[in-house]
């Protein structure tokens, strides 16, 4: 279960997606974070993990990847989870406690080759970021605070 931290930044993350999709019908912030956290209650029940990968580190890292991959044309929901998932999976593989997870609680739709191809896409896009994320301490503290302050 995520950390009172965590699910603050969870929520900013959700406000981040609301305003960046304005395109978008949100019923509420935590709309599109459902999913995530259905994702990693799903890990956990099924040995995929031994806890919730929804910590304060892994949030800021995945709010970095939406913030610089997921486009402010999106033009439906389906593009937007599609999108955030992919980010979601990324995040996981790298920087995950398991060995390996099963691709289909990630998948939207059923191209698991547009799948593949978003994430070498993204992972080419952004590997200095997240390199960077991992060995700065002041590079993550600017993400973190960049987030925190969607939630004011």
């Amino acid at each position: 279960m995520p950390s009172t931290l965590s699910s603050e930044l969870l929520r900013c993350l959700g406000l981040f997606l609301q305003q960046r999709c304005s395109k978008l019908n949100f019923s509420s912030a935590w709309s599109p974070i459902r999913r995530l956290r259905n994702i990693d209650t799903y890990l956990l029940t099924t040995g995929y993990q031994h806890a919730s990968f929804l910590s304060t580190g892994s949030v800021v890292f995945l709010y970095m990847l939406c913030r610089d991959l997921i486009s402010p044309e999106i033009d439906s929901m389906e593009q937007l989870r599609a999108e955030l998932l992919t980010c979601y999976y990324i995040s996981h593989c790298y920087i995950g406690h398991g060995l390996g997870y099963p691709l289909k609680p990630f998948l939207v739709g059923s191209s698991k080759m547009a799948f593949w191809e978003r994430c070498l896409s993204y992972i080419e896009i952004m590997s200095s970021q997240m390199m960077k994320i991992n060995g700065n301490p002041q590079f993550y503290g600017e993400v973190l605070a960049e987030l925190k302050a969607i939630g004011r």
